[in-house]
């Protein structure tokens, strides 16, 4: 431990430890416990890091400390915890990673899947009579009423209806009846 965080701690010292008993007790404890700490979590920064918090633990609630227990057992007790605290931590962690890149592949797969549907049906889309594909992008994708295409197209309503129901059709002969619903949930009513 470094000069700097004794120094920090002596600051915190209230009346119980005087800075002289504290830098003793941390002289003769630090290195064992990073070593202990180290043991469960095999990153000797890391357990310093967590010794540190031991200790200012320790600073924090010295007038709460139980006096006929050993500190040293007490230290050793918190340094264990503080580590196992810390791998729970690293495992909740690495669960939420796997989950965030899980739900990331489902999603590029849903959305190939997506395209790849949407290529198909663009491609079945091309093989219907100009018409009927014209009838269909205005009612299903813009969402026009049967009478605006009717009146913009110059036919009837019973012509748009009859293009609707043909290319429908076809689209259910040659695709799954999932991609027609593309066109169905975009559809108003009129």
């Amino acid at each position: 431990m470094d000069r700097g965080r004794v120094s920090y701690m002596r600051i915190m010292i209230g009346n119980d430890l005087n800075s002289d008993s504290f830098e003793s007790l941390f002289k003769s404890h630090f290195g064992d416990l990073v070593g202990f700490v180290c043991s469960y979590v095999n990153d000797e920064e890391v357990a310093k890091d967590i010794v540190h918090d031991v200790f200012l633990v320790v600073l924090k609630n010295q007038k709460k400390l139980d006096t006929s227990y050993s500190l040293k057992s007490y230290l050793f007790t918190l340094s264990k915890n503080y580590a196992l605290n810390y791998l729970k931590h690293l495992r909740v962690v690495a669960m939420n990673e796997r989950e965030v890149v899980e739900a990331l592949q489902n999603a590029d797969e849903e959305l190939d899947d997506y395209e790849q549907r949407m290529a198909r049906l663009n491609e079945k889309l091309d093989e219907l009579p100009e018409k009927q594909r014209e009838v269909l992008m205005k009612c299903f994708v813009e969402g026009q009423t049967y009478k605006d295409v009717a009146e913009e197209m110059g036919i009837s309503v019973n012509s748009v209806k009859t293009h609707i129901s043909r290319g429908l059709k076809f689209l259910r002969n040659e695709l799954k009846e999932e991609m027609v619903m593309l066109f169905l949930l975009k559809r108003e009513r009129v």
